[in-house]
C-alpha cells in the first residue's frame, strides 16, 4: 500500500535525500510520506479536510511536533494545539508571522457518545495531552458535537471509515474512526482522545 502510495503522490519539500510526500486517495484519505533516499521513514495518515480554524505562529519542537495557538477572527487566542503537520518541512522557509486557516484531523482513538444536542452545548473543550505533558505525542482531549457525517472506504484496500464534521472549543475538527466504531450521527455529542494531524494549504 505504502509502496504504491508512493508513486502516486504529490512531493511537498525536498532537501537532499529527504522528502515529503502526501498522497491523497479519492476518498480523501492521506498519507504523509517521509522518506530518505528510496527508503520510507515516516509515514502518517491523516485525511483531505475543509479548514476550521485559524492557526498562528505555529512553532516546531522536538520529536516533529508543532506547537501553534488557534485565534479567532479578533485574532484572540481561544486554544493552544499540539499537533502533527503535513507542511512540517515548509514552515522553515516561510515568511513570518505566520496566521492562516488550518484544517484540523482528530484520528479517534477512544470516541464515546455521551448524549445528543438541541445546538451547540456551552462547555465544550480541547485540550492538548501529549506535547505539554513533555511527550512526543500529537494527541488531545476534546468534547465536541457532530455537524456531519460521512462514511467513506478507500479506493485501493476497500477499508471503510467515517468522516464526521465536529464543532469543539470554538472551532471544527474532522474526526475520522473505523466505520461504526461507534456509529455516529449529527447531533451526538461525543468524548474523544485522539491523535492530532493538521494541515496549512497556503504553506505550499
Amino acid at each position: 500500500m505504502v509502496a504504491a502510495a508512493r508513486s502516486e503522490a504529490e512531493t511537498i519539500a525536498k532537501d537532499g535525500e529527504v522528502g515529503v510526500h502526501i498522497w491523497t486517495d479519492a476518498s480523501g484519505a492521506r498519507l504523509v510520506i517521509t522518506t530518505e533516499g528510496d527508503l520510507v521513514r515516516v509515514v502518517t495518515p491523516t485525511f483531505y479536510a475543509a479548514p476550521g480554524a485559524v492557526m498562528s505562529e505555529p512553532q516546531a519542537v522536538d520529536g516533529g511536533l508543532v506547537l501553534a495557538e488557534l485565534v479567532n477572527d479578533q485574532d484572540e487566542v481561544f486554544t493552544e494545539i499540539a499537533c502533527q503537520l503535513e507542511e512540517l518541512a515548509l514552515l522553515g522557509s516561510a515568511e513570518p508571522p505566520i496566521e492562516a486557516p488550518v484544517s484540523v484531523v482528530v484520528l479517534g482513538n477512544t470516541v464515546h457518545v455521551t448524549g445528543r444536542a438541541d445546538g451547540v452545548p456551552p462547555g465544550l473543550v480541547f485540550e492538548p495531552t501529549g506535547a505539554y505533558a513533555a511527550s512526543t505525542d500529537a494527541t488531545a482531549h476534546l468534547t465536541g458535537v457532530v455537524l456531519a457525517v460521512e462514511e467513506r472506504s478507500v479506493s485501493r484496500t476497500g477499508q471503510g471509515f467515517t468522516a464526521a464534521r465536529v464543532q469543539t472549543d470554538g472551532f471544527q475538527v474532522t474526526l475520522c474512526v473505523p466505520v461504526g466504531e461507534p456509529r455516529l450521527a449529527p447531533g451526538d455529542v461525543l468524548e474523544i482522545d485522539g491523535y492530532v494531524v493538521a494541515s496549512i494549504p497556503s504553506l505550499r
